[in-house]
């Protein structure tokens, strides 16, 4: 889970959480990065970032993890290149859509 808002980042941890998954956590593009060094990502849940950035670190990741399923929280205009449209959430959004988004990332990874 990559989020900038402390907030956010809780609540969404919380409901996947809730579901059954293993989360961890950071607000830092680069400390994701270091994670998918270290770690096995199944999804990775990015929050509002900027359509540059995002793209930039879709593509560091995917080149670390290669197959990488990402859900993008973002505004409804964005146009984020490299997460499937299925995978996008537009904020605000129902917690059942993301649950629903990772599970599906989660299924296709298998």
């Amino acid at each position: 889970m990559l989020e900038e808002n402390a907030a956010v980042q809780e609540l969404i941890d919380q409901a996947l959480r809730e579901a059954g998954h293993r989360v961890l956590s950071t607000k830092h593009a680069l400390e994701a990065v270091e994670l998918a060094r270290r770690v096995r990502i199944d999804v990775l849940v990015a929050g509002v970032l900027l359509e540059e950035r995002t793209h930039a670190l879709i593509n560091e990741l995917r080149s670390i993890q290669p197959g990488l399923h990402v859900v993008g929280i973002c505004d409804p205009d964005d146009d984020l290149q490299g997460i499937e449209r299925s995978m996008r959430l537009s904020s605000p959004f129902a917690l059942d859509h993301l649950r629903d988004a990772v599970a599906a990332g989660l299924e296709s990874r298998e």
